[in-house]
């Protein structure tokens, strides 16, 4: 493997395109089966710009963050600008009408909430699940040693980069504490474990 293959297929550099990935296909603009064509824009875009990693002018994290930025940027720039083109039409949903059950009916009455759902990858959740949750939150968050929960609190309350300024600690080893801490959430039923 290249060293320009080894930029881009290092394990932080996986979890980054993955995590940039899923925050745009998040977005109303994209959609969450957009998930596997963004992963693979950033990384055909970080083996065009690899040659330019100099690792005695800085670290590789810093390298892949501000080339993805870049690209994230520019295309949400593009998206934008598609847009504005008089080729884009968008369609509104009161204002289309639509046959189902024999009438004529506003696209927007037809279009079910589980459809949403389904898009977003969003599902809502009973108040006894609801409940159900925030008690194995709490027993999980229960058994964790003290300056693992305070990290946790930490995190949720002020964000990563917060809480390492506050600590007096690299983000990234906040991101590493909040990996091995995430593992007994996953043992409750958190996630993929």
């Amino acid at each position: 493997m290249d060293s320009r293959q080894q930029i881009v297929f290092a394990p932080f550099t996986v979890t980054v395109i993955q995590m940039k990935a899923r925050q745009l296909s998040r977005r109303s603009d994209f959609s969450i089966s957009d998930f596997n064509d963004l992963c693979q824009d950033m990384r055909v875009y970080l083996l065009s710009k690899a040659h330019l990693f100099d690792p005695e002018r800085g670290n590789l994290e810093a390298f892949v963050n501000n080339a993805l930025d870049t690209w994230v940027a520019m295309e949400l720039r593009y998206r934008k600008r598609y847009k504005r083109r008089e080729s884009y039409h968008a369609v509104s949903l009161e204002g289309t009408l639509v046959k189902y059950e024999g009438e004529l009916q506003p696209l927007g009455d037809v279009v079910l909430e589980e459809e949403g759902c389904r898009r977003t990858q969003v599902y809502p959740i009973s108040r006894v699940e609801e409940i159900d949750r925030r008690e194995a939150i709490e027993h999980v968050m229960a058994k964790l040693a003290p300056e693992d929960r305070a990290l946790v609190q930490s995190v949720a309350e002020r964000g990563v980069r917060a809480t390492a300024k506050v600590l007096g600690i690299s983000w990234y080893q906040v991101v590493n504490a909040l990996a091995l801490i995430r593992r007994d959430f996953e043992k409750a039923g958190f996630g993929p474990g």
